[in-house]
């Protein structure tokens, strides 16, 4: 069942059952198993999950820049504007790439150069995409920086000289340069501070609403979910579970890995001595459970579930959730 929004509008973004692979030490570690999801302009989704779930390994699909030796697309489809990026040539998807789309890495250590200056790096990008002068490229690459916060005096210092939270707005005026349709955000904020991670996404916020790009936003944290997303995919073992809007998924949620999520998060109006991890650790992707992935650590799981595929049905509020056992769920949560 593909995840589409009821409405006339044709989406800006579509993925259609994506399979990835990856092969290490003659395994094969199955990343991305069958994901559908699709998103409008001016719309921002977040694809929340744990570690090795799969999220970077869809945005990288997207943009088509994983690994050429270790990583396969072994199915499925990617539409952009209408454009089925998996059947462009190399050249048509380097013109969109950091044009059409682009990506916001998670380290900034290691996007950046470290041999480069900062201001050639936004220029780079610059440079490619548009047929300017030099002294036009290098114009529009300060006010990228001043965009991003940081003066246009520092234009030919390198990587090094800047704090992380600096680094990082380099790495989103890199990525906004061309003025992108569709923002890849990989974890903006992971390794920034509380104080530096609210300006940066307030400036992320600004700035897609000032050009109204799409959005895929990654990550761990459901309060930066909170704060930017419209819709939310809940990734396990490379499989969407659980997907609607933000107001669907915060207020109700009905996937017991989702609501798992929510309840190792402290509340700061109760008085609990615990919080209340997941049980359990994700499964090896090399050798994933029968049916439901997560079986061996559901409190609901039957023999139904380790049968065959689990099919998203939809909820009394009209959201998805790839779960047999919904009613059960909803009705324990009811009761707690």
């Amino acid at each position: 069942m593909a995840i589409t929004k009821n409405t006339n509008e044709m989406p800006f973004l579509q993925i259609k059952d994506l399979v990835v692979e990856y092969t290490s030490d003659g395994e094969t570690i199955h990343a991305v198993n069958g994901v559908d999801l699709s998103l409008r302009r001016g719309e921002t989704l977040g694809l929340v999950g744990e570690t090795g779930a799969g999220k970077t390994t869809i945005a990288k699909s997207i943009l088509r820049i994983l690994p050429d030796r270790s990583a396969k697309i072994c199915g499925g489809e990617i539409f952009v504007n209408g454009k089925d990026l998996l059947k462009l040539s190399e050249p048509e998807i380097q013109q969109i790439r950091g044009n059409e789309i682009a990506m916001i890495f998670q380290d900034p250590m290691t996007a950046l150069n470290p041999v480069k200056r900062v201001g050639d790096q936004i220029a780079e990008v610059i440079r490619i995409h548009n047929s300017i002068s030099p002294a036009e490229v290098e114009k529009r690459a300060k006010e990228m920086l001043e965009l991003v916060g940081i003066p246009a005096q520092r234009f030919r210092e390198y990587p090094h000289q800047f704090s992380g939270g600096m680094k990082q707005r380099v790495v989103i005026a890199i990525a906004l340069a061309c003025n992108p349709d569709l923002l890849l955000a990989d974890e903006p904020t992971t390794a920034l501070d509380v104080t530096i991670q609210a300006q940066v996404l307030d400036m992320i916020a600004d700035l897609k609403k000032q050009k109204n790009s799409s959005m895929i936003m990654i990550t761990h944290d459901l309060g930066v979910v909170a704060e930017v997303c419209d819709q939310v995919g809940i990734i396990y073992a490379g499989e969407i579970v659980e997907y609607g809007s933000k107001e669907q998924i915060f207020d109700h949620p009905t996937h017991p890995y989702t609501i798992g999520l929510f309840g190792a998060i402290p509340d700061m109006n109760e008085d609990e001595e615990w919080l209340h991890p997941i049980e359990g650790l994700p499964p090896d992707p090399t050798n994933l459970p029968q049916g439901c992935a997560f079986n061996p650590r559901c409190p609901y799981a039957t023999e139904e579930c380790r049968k065959g595929k689990i099919p998203f049905a939809e909820t009394p509020d009209g959201h998805l959730s790839r779960c047999l056992h919904t009613a059960e769920v909803l009705k324990k949560e009811a009761n707690a």
